[in-house]
């Protein structure tokens, strides 16, 4: 029997698409938090610290104060983001439960702390339109663009030693709507504020104090059928019956195999919080000359530098 060109031509495709499948690896990811230290020279101690918005407490007024509306609307915005800004670095600072924060006074009402603080000091934040709202056509919907630049200056306080931490950048706001009562809600300015509150708040956090980072690993979902269903336990959370999986094949003769079983225990002890056995089994995988495993297991190492660097501070 004699075939066509067309038809050898489908059989050699079949059978490339085959090898390829059969010797392709599937990765999987799995999300954990992890404890970082503080981001700058400028940490803080970790026991009495203190916040404070010195913003508001110097800018107490009442409407009655105003006689230009616009004005009152302006000091109305930075006094909510003072409030705000206060109450992330709080709670971001509060989450890792390392530090003592004895004290998040988020609305000005005390005296500043004399010796150790995170005090905020000016909150300015300008919005100017740039665009008008006009009606775009071709979309049926108003347009508008508004700039907003913003300075929020923090101050650290230790043993009655000051650092100032300036934040200074502008913000674009534009947005669609088919309809709106207030240009605010056409260009989404609730975004802009979080997007400010997050770049001078939580990564102000960050810098002056250790924070939990979500980050991911990756593990491996194919080998065999077993595997498979050990992927099938960690879609779903149940981490321990992967992890049985993976032990029957950590000794397998297959070189290969064992080094991947090896490198999903590695995966699994971090997420029981186990560093020193996740480094155990992500050594033994690198035997393998698995170069995940052996980036893993630099980054394991990191971890480890960090860890005790937070038990020292």
């Amino acid at each position: 029997m004699r075939f066509s060109n067309r038809i050898w031509n489908k059989i050699a495709i079949f059978l490339l698409l085959a090898v390829l499948t059969s010797s392709c690896v599937t990765m999987g990811r799995v999300e954990l938090e992890v404890l970082k230290p503080a981001t700058s020279p400028l940490a803080i101690q970790m026991e009495n610290i203190r916040l404070h918005n010195d913003f508001l407490k110097q800018n107490q007024k009442q409407k009655a104060d105003f006689e230009n509306l616009v004005k009152y609307d302006k000091f109305r915005i930075d006094s909510l983001m003072s409030v705000e800004l206060v109450k992330v670095v709080g709670e971001e600072i509060k989450a890792t439960e390392l530090a003592r924060v004895t004290e998040i006074d988020s609305l000005g009402k005390y005296t500043a702390p004399g010796r150790n603080a995170l005090i905020l000091k000016n909150v300015d934040i300008v919005s100017e339109v740039e665009t008008e709202p006009i009606y775009v056509n071709s979309r049926g919907a108003y347009y508008a663009a508004v700039r907003v630049p913003y300075k929020i200056e923090w101050e650290i306080l230790h043993q009655s030693e000051k650092k100032n931490v300036t934040y200074h950048d502008t913000v674009w706001a534009e947005g669609y709507r088919r309809s709106f009562d207030k240009l605010a809600d056409l260009v989404r300015f609730n975004e802009v504020m979080k997007y400010i509150i997050r770049k001078t708040g939580v990564e102000f956090a960050h810098q002056v104090a250790p924070h939990w980072k979500l980050t991911n690993r990756v593990y491996y979902r194919s080998g065999n059928n077993d595997f498979q269903r050990a992927a099938y336990y960690m879609d779903n959370g149940a981490y321990d019956k992967a992890a049985e999986i993976w032990k029957q094949y950590s000794g397998s003769a297959n070189r290969s195999l064992a080094g991947n079983a090896y490198l999903n225990l590695a995966v699994y002890a971090e997420l029981k919080g186990d560093i020193e056995k996740a480094m155990d089994y992500a050594a033994k995988a690198a035997e393998s000359k698995n170069k995940l495993a052996l980036n893993y297991l630099n980054t394991l190492k990191n971890r480890q530098k960090e860890i005790k660097q937070l038990l020292e501070e």
